[in-house]
């Protein structure tokens, strides 16, 4: 019992913490058009992409 109990109030926290997060977010880039959100959007794929596949290989 004791353990869901903690389990619920990280994942409270968790949360929390996300929407923060989404709201910061969605505040720095609310003045963004459709283009600019796509741009952006492409380069973090490409750059996290890119790192994974560059991990993946180095591993091999």
């Amino acid at each position: 019992m004791k353990t869901e109990v903690l389990a619920s109030r990280i994942a409270g926290r968790i949360i929390r913490k996300q929407t923060q997060i989404a709201g910061y977010l969605n505040r720095k880039t609310q003045h963004w058009n459709k283009q600019s959100k796509l741009i952006a959007l492409t380069l973090f794929v490409l750059l996290f992409g890119g790192l994974c596949i560059y991990l993946i290989i180095k591993s091999i």
